[in-house]
């Protein structure tokens, strides 16, 4: 490690935010050759205590240089330097949230928004055990000698139809096409509703692995504002005067990270607009099974343009990697040909799987018994941390938290991890803004595997935000 190339003075001089400054001398050593790739970096720690500035100055530094693609983490090595240019080979530097991973957590992991544990293991080894039960008594060839054709047989989609409807939305078996999870349904639409160079309009706080998958496939992402519902319709009307986009992306029901639901009022309005506009909507409902009303999804109002993608990670678990994707019924073949394309079809044996839990009504047992836990996790959070400093659904899989004044959120991280505690910041989040302060933090109230383990990682927390005395105010 060496911290000889950051210049103290050098970066005193440089205009601007110190945190830019530090992110600015380690592109010029990057570029002029005294940091090559591999260079490992410095801990935050002693790199603040040599440049005589914050921990969180520094982490903001180091995210801006990896929204940027020129460092990464990883567990046990450390930030080490990617290089200029990197950023579109490894997919790091879109948003800080790829920087930032944590080693395992020795406290609680509230990082991942995971659906916590709620009988999965149980339910579904028992369906997967009957199926393999089943296998030698069938007719046709084993899911372990076949692939699934793109997009589902039809008694996959039928059995995803019905799983999708609910009072008001009907769900045709003929618009639906299996996905190797929500992430192949979103990078699907965004490969057949835009070109390279096209840009894309979502959250200016949303799931960082839709920017991830923008970026790499040379799309622009841009942020409209959010209030406590989401997209404002009247920031989303500015900015398609102005920005001209092929796309919106947007998670209306329990959006990440903030948990908000939008009305319907407001979703119809976002509809009008993307039809007025004549463009697509990208509608990512991975969370909407786990509301306890489930709202009208944006789909329903403007099903020409949209194109609707979720699947079971949420509402049963993540490791099925089964999603579904309902594309504008005259983009059905377009989507299909990319996912053959793609050749990321779903395994025939999950398919199986997924089909079985959902006929048998065990994937919507699950998902109450999700909801139920979920419940009793935000009641458990808002009795440690003060319910007035969160924002939160009771069925969402995390919490939304505002920080007191003498805290970042970057600071925040860095003083759970030093703990034990796995936590994401609000920049992890941001579009298009990765050089922002924030004074959020996302709890992943869903991820730790016991209540146990959440009420000591909320302990944690608790204790630092308590220690007014350790949080820093960054200087300009």
């Amino acid at each position: 490690m060496t911290i000889s190339i950051f210049n103290p003075s050098s970066i005193a001089a440089r205009p601007g935010p110190r945190y830019r400054a530090i992110a600015d001398e380690l592109r010029d050593a990057i570029r002029t050759g005294a940091a090559p790739a591999g260079t490992r970096l410095p801990p935050l720690r002693d790199l603040a205590y040599e440049l005589g500035v914050t921990v969180g100055t520094v982490s903001r530094a180091y995210a801006l240089a990896a929204s940027r693609g020129e460092v990464a983490g990883e567990v046990g090595r450390g930030t080490y330097v990617l290089g200029i240019g990197s950023a579109v080979q490894t997919g790091t530097g879109v948003g800080s949230a790829a920087f930032l991973t944590m080693p395992d957590a020795t406290e609680a992991a509230m990082k991942a928004a995971l659906a916590p544990p709620a009988g999965q293991t149980e339910i579904i080894g028992e369906a997967m055990a009957a199926i393999l039960a089943e296998l030698p008594k069938r007719a046709g060839p084993s899911p372990f000698n076949t692939y699934l054709v793109p997009g589902g047989e039809e008694r996959h989609r039928q059995a995803a139809a019905g799983w999708l409807s609910f009072d008001g939305f009907a769900a045709q078996p003929g618009n639906i096409l299996l996905c190797s999870g929500t992430q192949q349904a979103i990078l699907t639409s965004i490969l057949a509703a835009t070109e390279p160079g096209d840009t894309i309009l979502t959250e200016e706080l949303t799931y960082h692995a839709m920017v991830q998958q923008a970026g790499q496939m040379g799309r622009r992402v841009a942020p409209v504002d959010i209030d406590n519902e989401g997209m404002v319709p009247e920031a989303l009307e500015r900015a398609l005067g102005e920005q001209k986009p092929a796309a919106i992306f947007i998670v209306p029901t329990l959006q990440n990270p903030t948990g908000a639901i939008m009305s319907e009022a407001r979703r119809r309005r976002i509809a009008e607009l993307a039809v007025a506009h004549e463009i697509a909507i990208i509608e990512d409902d991975i969370y909407g099974m786990l509301a306890e009303k489930r709202p009208l999804p944006i789909a329903h109002f403007a099903p020409d343009h949209t194109w609707y993608a979720t699947s079971l990670a949420k509402s049963v678990g993540c490791g099925l990697r089964v999603g579904f994707l309902m594309p504008p019924p005259r983009m059905l073949e377009r989507a299909r040909g990319i996912l053959n394309g793609f050749g990321q079809t779903v395994p025939p044996l999950m398919a199986e799987l997924a089909v079985r839990l959902m006929e048998t009504g065990e994937a919507a047992t699950i998902c109450t018994r999700i909801r139920d836990e979920m419940a009793a996790r935000h009641a458990m959070t808002a009795d440690a941390l003060g319910p007035a400093r969160l924002t939160y659904d009771p069925a969402a899989l995390y919490s939304w938290m505002e920080l007191p004044e003498s805290w970042r959120a970057h600071g925040l991280v860095e003083a759970a991890r030093a703990r034990g505690v796995a936590i994401a910041a609000g920049e992890d989040f941001m579009v298009g803004r990765t050089d922002r302060a924030s004074r959020h933090v996302r709890l992943a109230i869903g991820q730790p595997q016991t209540r146990e383990e959440l009420a000591r990682g909320l302990a944690v927390i608790s204790g630092l935000l308590s220690e007014s005395h350790i949080g820093i105010v960054e200087p300009a």
